[in-house]
């Protein structure tokens, strides 16, 4: 901590051999705790404590890099193709830029696949570059980090503080006089990091700005509204100025709470329709899209038109894509494959039921279908699509298939999934879907019908597998960590079965359980566990008595 006695300015410099620090100013400069940094003639002062981590270090250890509108952690999500969006984009520049304080909060909201976080994506680009974005964060359904709430509000304060400086020694020293909040509630944590750094003057040219994307896909229906009126009291009290834009679909109960007539002041909705403009939107981004498409594989000796594919086929599924990025995105991607001729892709699309009232999921369906060997692929599907995500060397262990195979299918699969090269030894990431509305597909039987993965037998295989796995002694501790998650996730939902037993009594994974993990969560686990046993077996004595006898010391209760 740098303190000055009085309101007087002091001016930091170094000089002369060795850079010694040379200070300017009248009366005395105490310095507590403090570590100073010279980069290149800059000089930086960074509070840290007698004890232990800083603050922002603590911070740092939460925060969700990949949930960031500029991480290189995940596959970015687009931003708007040049030209279109432009009407919602000046929309959106003109609120961040007059601030009214009418619409502290500013939804934006539409149906799956039109466009928002692509819009998000854009638009906290540009605050960025105007110096205006405080953080972002852009949530994403079945991802460890980018799931839940729980990595939100840390990540939207280590950005304020980044993005602010004049915030950051206030948001350490919140953190510093609490360090156990990032494990308490959702109000203890907004008033330590959203509340408490802004209640001494910031002397902030504007209010930052904060962009949260696709809050329906946090998986607490119950914390996103938590969440929502908690930012509208605190922002109504004026105890944290700042603005925020929330992405989301237009779920029910996100539309009770933004438009309640009491929530006016601080509330304002704008909706993405499939209007006019989104459909010329959509005929220049495919325009676009099938003439890179075309040149790409003239360039690989594949003869196509400079007119491909003509202005009838793009009109035609300019009309099928009602408005919708997705659809058209998908087909692009799907026509777009190194190891097929483009024109037969499209022709396939093509093919599909001109008046079906449900184009999307008869692209997804084309798209699976082009797979061989269905059962392969629907393993492999329900195992990278739920929640904790296995990537697909794990895949390819836990099923007990050659390397490669999951990657194989996968890459059969990049219009929907995006998926990272061979990770390094410690370094977990799993395909991602490219967007939610596939996986709302997966899981829907009335929507995949042969291609659903939400069934009881694919659950009760993975957990088996993933039980042999774990029993196998073949695992490193890295893919052992993952898989014992995934299973603790997913064995609550199967049948009881002795073969599952053995799982627990193993040292390793309750070392995963007890010492892997924060004890409130270490707590909750052995909790499901015993609670699992003691409502799936009448013979809980038995297996209390076989964890406490010498072949199974360890006893969960």
């Amino acid at each position: 901590m740098l303190r000055l006695d009085g309101d007087r300015p002091v001016r930091l410099q170094t000089q002369g051999p060795g850079n010694v620090l040379r200070i300017e100013g009248d009366g005395p400069v105490q310095f507590q705790n403090s570590t100073f940094q010279n980069v290149a003639g800059n000089m930086n002062v960074s509070h840290t404590t007698n004890v232990g981590e800083s603050g922002l270090d603590i911070l740092l250890r939460a925060v969700s890099l990949d949930a960031m509108h500029n991480s290189a952690e995940r596959p970015a999500d687009p931003s708007c193709h040049p030209g279109t969006r432009s009407a919602i984009l000046e929309e959106l520049d003109k609120w961040s830029s007059e601030q009214p304080s009418d619409s502290l909060i500013l939804w934006l909201h539409g149906c799956a696949g039109i466009g928002k976080s692509a819009i998000a994506q854009q638009f906290a680009a540009s605050c960025h570059d105007r110096g205006q974005l405080g953080g972002s964060f852009f949530f994403k359904r079945g991802s460890v980090s980018r799931g839940t709430w729980r990595n939100l509000l840390p990540t939207l304060a280590y950005q304020l503080s980044v993005a602010f400086p004049q915030l950051g020694p206030r948001m350490q020293l919140a953190v510093e006089t609490d360090k156990l909040v990032l494990g308490k509630a959702m109000h203890h944590q907004l008033e330590k990091l959203l509340v408490q750094p802004f209640r001494r003057p910031s002397q902030l040219a504007f209010r930052p700005i904060l962009v949260i994307d696709g809050l329906d896909e946090c998986e607490d229906r119950g914390a996103q509204t938590t969440l929502i009126r908690a930012l509208v009291d605190i922002l109504r009290s004026g105890d944290a100025p700042v603005h925020i834009l929330i992405c989301s679909r237009s779920e029910p109960h996100l539309r009770e709470l933004f438009e309640a007539p009491e929530n006016s002041d601080v509330c304002r909705g704008l909706e993405i329709r499939a209007d006019h403009a989104a459909l010329a939107d959509i005929r220049r981004y495919l325009a676009e899209g099938f003439s890179r498409v075309q040149k790409i594989h003239t360039v690989r000796g594949m003869l196509l038109d400079d007119g491909w594919p003509g202005e009838n086929t793009i009109e035609h599924l300019v009309k099928k894509s009602s408005g919708t990025f997705i659809y058209v995105s998908t087909i692009l991607r799907y026509v777009d494959d190194e190891y097929s001729h483009p024109a037969d892709r499209l022709d396939a699309v093509l093919s599909l039921d001109p008046i079906s009232l449900t184009p999307l999921d008869d692209l997804y369906t084309q798209i699976l279908s082009s797979i061989p060997n269905k059962s392969t692929l629907l393993r492999v599907l329900h195992a990278v699509a739920n929640p904790r995500r296995l990537d697909p060397e794990q895949i390819d262990i836990v099923l007990r298939m050659r390397r490669g195979t999951s990657r194989a299918i996968l890459r059969g699969l990049h219009a929907v999934f995006s998926v990272h090269p061979v990770h390094t030894v410690g370094y977990h990431r799993p395909a991602e879907l490219l967007h939610a509305s596939f996986g709302d597909f997966l899981i829907d039987s009335q929507r995949s019908l042969s291609f659903c993965i939400s069934g009881e037998d694919l659950l009760n295989t993975l957990v088996h597998d993933m039980a042999h796995a774990l029993l196998s002694g073949s695992l490193g501790p890295d893919d052992f960590h993952w898989i014992a998650w995934v299973f603790l996730e997913h064995f609550p939902g199967v049948p009881p079965s002795e073969g599952l037993l053995p799982v627990f009594w193993t040292v390793n994974f309750q070392h995963e359980v007890f010492a892997q993990t924060p004890r409130w969560r270490s707590t909750d686990q052995a909790q499901t566990v015993i609670s699992w046993l003691e409502v799936k077996y009448d013979f809980l004595a038995t297996v209390d008595a076989q964890c406490c006898s010498d072949s199974h010391p360890h006893h969960w209760t």
